[in-house]
């Protein structure tokens, strides 16, 4: 019954827009309109003069749009020109973006010593997806010393806002005792946080904990729910530990326990469409 951690990743999908104040008609509009109509390379047209002239924002967008290839084929040296001058007026959505380039080395060679640069300096300015992966890169020790305090200070304040892959983390490590000592109420406290937002892995764990009892009362039942939503999402083991549950509950378990699973997919899988 294995875990996993969860990894650097270019997220893609998340196009932001985030203008400040009215919208006038003219160029941004325009372009926000273009977008919305699935008009990818109208966008990016109207949109450069104005990402040119300075705008942050449209900055930014123009980064997303270029490493994700709307409108235009992926470029990434482009999408790592725009989130550049974004993230040096202090712009933290591209900042954390930029830090994801570099550690994944798309667009420029890897340099952990620029991801920590652009990682801290969003995470500093609050922004989620910056501290956990600064986050990453002190547990794992990527361009800085591996510490797992540190680590554990910057997963705890993404998962303040919610970010699932923080809470994750935050169980394995205190389930396994990384920078802190061994609390299994804790991790399980994290998992579930995590698995009741549709983190597969955490999912795959809490059937685990559910099976052993670790930090939580042993259920048989439960256990089999949670392995059930993992192997959904096809997180490895999890189909095989759910028969091997299944296996041990008698024939009105069984049926709970069937039922118990319908209603986990059903509520903490998150529909992808």
């Amino acid at each position: 019954m294995n875990r996993c951690h969860y990894i650097f990743r270019l997220v893609t999908g998340l196009l932001c827009f985030c203008f400040l104040g009215a919208v006038q008609a003219g160029p941004r509009e325009d372009g926000l309109k273009a977008y919305q109509q699935g008009h990818y390379a109208e966008a990016i047209k109207l949109w450069t003069p104005l990402a040119q002239a300075g705008d942050t924002e449209v900055q930014y967008n123009l980064g997303i749009m270029y490493s994700e290839g709307r409108g235009v084929e992926p470029d990434f040296q482009q999408a790592i020109n725009w989130f550049t001058a974004a993230a040096e007026k202090d712009d933290a959505d591209a900042a954390s973006r930029l830090g994801l380039l570099y550690i994944l080395g798309k667009g420029v060679e890897k340099d952990y010593t620029q991801a920590e640069k652009w990682f801290r300096l969003a995470a500093n300015k609050g922004n989620a997806s910056g501290q956990y992966n600064l986050g990453l890169m002190y547990a794992n020790g990527l361009g800085v010393t591996q510490d797992h305090m540190l680590a554990l200070r910057w997963y705890y304040k993404a998962a303040q806002q919610n970010h699932v892959g923080a809470e994750f983390n935050l169980g394995h490590m205190h389930e396994n005792g990384l920078g802190i000592p061994k609390d299994y109420k804790e991790a399980f406290r994290w998992y579930d946080k995590a698995a009741r937002e549709g983190a597969a892995d955490a999912q795959a764990n809490l059937g685990r904990m559910y099976y052993l009892g670790l930090g939580v009362p042993k259920d048989l039942i439960v256990a089999y729910a949670w392995f059930s939503a993992a192997a959904q999402q096809n997180i490895a083991n999890a189909e095989n530990n759910k028969l091997f549950v299944l296996n041990q509950l008698g024939a009105k378990e069984k049926k709970d326990a069937e039922e118990l699973a319908k209603q986990y997919i059903s509520k903490f899988i998150k529909s992808t469409s």
